[in-house]
């Protein structure tokens, strides 16, 4: 696969304003992120097992961010949204991600592949689950 350092842009999303939603994110909040015309782009790097991940939104700007977070290591965010993360590799292409916002926990696999990365989840107690397509470029 490679080294997955690099810009990804979002090319489809399934139930993602439901899913942000059902972590307590306000109606609105959650429809701004989903809408269609909101470019998410995601850029990555790692140096020496420390990974620097930027997001960036056309529309939904409050949702811009950048964090910085190491496989195994419970990170804490405070903006945009008040969270913690806890991410685990599950081999060279796959890594999953736990998120607790709320009092709820989202549950995400991401997997990385030539073309991009997919990424799906579901929020712990509820039927509410994501998809997220993005393209590297």
């Amino acid at each position: 696969m490679g080294k997955i350092d690099g810009k990804y842009v979002m090319e489809s999303h399934h139930d993602l304003a439901a899913c942000m939603m059902a972590l307590g994110m306000f109606e609105e909040q959650s429809q701004n992120m989903a809408d269609p015309k909101n470019v998410m782009t995601t850029t990555m790097s790692e140096n020496d097992g420390t990974f620097i991940l930027t997001t960036e939104h056309s529309m939904a700007t409050e949702f811009n961010s950048t964090t910085t977070f190491k496989i195994g290591e419970t990170t804490v965010i405070q903006t945009p949204f008040q969270c913690i993360v806890t991410g685990t590799k599950k081999n060279k292409n796959t890594w999953t991600f736990g998120t607790e916002m709320g009092g709820k926990i989202l549950n995400q696999e991401c997997q990385f592949h030539t073309h991009g990365l997919t990424l799906t989840g579901t929020v712990e107690g509820t039927a509410v689950s994501l998809r997220e397509e993005f393209r590297k470029v």
